[in-house]
């Protein structure tokens, strides 16, 4: 298998100018685009040549690898004022998530490795489109991406120890999980039920009110509203976080708190693997009352079908040969629900004497076990 690199970065709080938009297009003669608000390189031999991170701590705000090695990377810039790092630490597990200072801004990495033969590549193009509004739902508090981070490096882990680790603050909503977080269950390949088990705990979302950080608004000082307003003028990144920091300071309101942790990685395992095995048996029992409605719409019709197969086999082609066997396996099973199975083969014993010189049939109807 040949090497395959993806790059891609994109802007979310501001275009790029002429003079970063120059720079970014000489970082690679592998550029594949390079607009105002979005960089992509790819490889099939090679390296880029640059620190991946530090391109985008200069000029970016979300960033996206992936190789189909198996190493699949998602970093975001934050200002430094904007998001809460201590909160965001209590999730944080070496190799899997880690949020570094850098000057004025943090850089949250998440990280997967997976060198496994059945690694499945994914469509890398517009996944980081998927996965960039997480940046702004962190800012805002919604620490779900998160959360679901550590239950994949929770899952990821064979040591038995970290069975009994516990769980960090469960956030709200898990169990109704918008597009962004869907994208990344799937960019990260994390256990749909594993996320179900730790829903259990999670309360739903309720709706913010906006009306303590409005009445709030009245006890900015002058110099302050004509500071904000000038920036907004200026078109200054991050105003609208900075004027909602203000306010909540203001109206002495803070973030909703999460759940404290409650459950050890080993029960939501075992939880995650009790729904699983719920789930199984659940579709089986749906097929299996599929599959009997299917034989109890062909009773009455079975001599029908016998003359049907003559009509399909005598054409002597793959594709009439297949339903013709489909049919036969039908026939078979309808005779098993109906305690009529000696019945069935004595007819059909005689129905593969009369093809036997047919050794492509004969070869299907063995592959069926008939």
């Amino acid at each position: 298998m040949s090497e395959y690199q993806y790059y891609e970065w994109q802007t979310i709080d501001r275009p790029l100018n002429s003079m970063e938009l120059d720079a970014i297009s000489h970082l690679s003669s592998h550029m594949d685009t390079v607009t105002s608000t979005q960089a992509i390189v790819t490889y099939s031999w090679g390296d880029f040549k640059h620190d991946p991170r530090q391109v985008l701590l200069e000029y970016f705000d979300a960033h996206l690898y992936m190789a189909n090695w198996g190493t699949r990377r998602l970093l975001f810039r934050f200002p430094k004022s904007a998001i809460d790092p201590r909160g965001i630490r209590s999730y944080c597990r070496e190799g899997f998530l880690t949020l570094e200072l850098k000057g004025d801004y943090y850089i949250l990495e998440f990280s997967l490795d997976e060198e496994e033969p059945d690694y499945e590549w994914l469509e890398s193009e517009g996944m980081l489109g998927k996965l960039a509004p997480i940046r702004e739902q962190i800012i805002q508090g919604d620490y779900r991406a998160l959360y679901l981070s550590w239950l994949k490096s929770a899952s990821a882990d064979d040591v038995e120890d970290d069975a009994i680790e516990l769980e960090p603050a469960i956030p709200a909503g898990l169990g109704k999980l918008n597009s962004s977080h869907q994208a990344f269950m799937e960019f990260f390949e994390l256990n749909p039920y594993l996320v179900k088990a730790a829903a259990k705990a999670s309360p739903p979302v309720q709706p913010k009110s906006n009306a303590p950080l409005i009445s709030a608004l009245a006890q900015l000082s002058r110099e302050e509203c004509e500071t904000f307003l000038r920036r907004i003028l200026d078109n200054e990144p991050h105003v609208r976080i900075d004027l909602q920091k203000r306010l909540e300071l203001l109206a002495g309101t803070k973030p909703e708190t999460d759940g404290k942790s409650q459950r050890q990685a080993g029960q939501l395992f075992q939880e995650a693997e009790r729904l699983e095995k719920e789930s199984l048996l659940r579709k089986k029992a749906e097929a299996e009352k599929k599959r009997i409605q299917e034989l109890l719409d062909l009773a009455g019709r079975e001599e029908g079908t016998w003359r049907w197969i003559e009509s399909l086999i005598a054409q002597k082609q793959a594709k009439p040969y297949d339903e013709a066997t489909k049919l036969l396996v039908d026939l078979r099973d309808l005779a098993i629900y109906q305690n009529q199975l000696f019945k069935f083969q004595e007819r059909f014993l005689v129905f593969k004497e009369k093809y036997r010189n047919r050794p492509t049939l004969m070869e299907r109807f063995g592959r069926a076990g008939l």
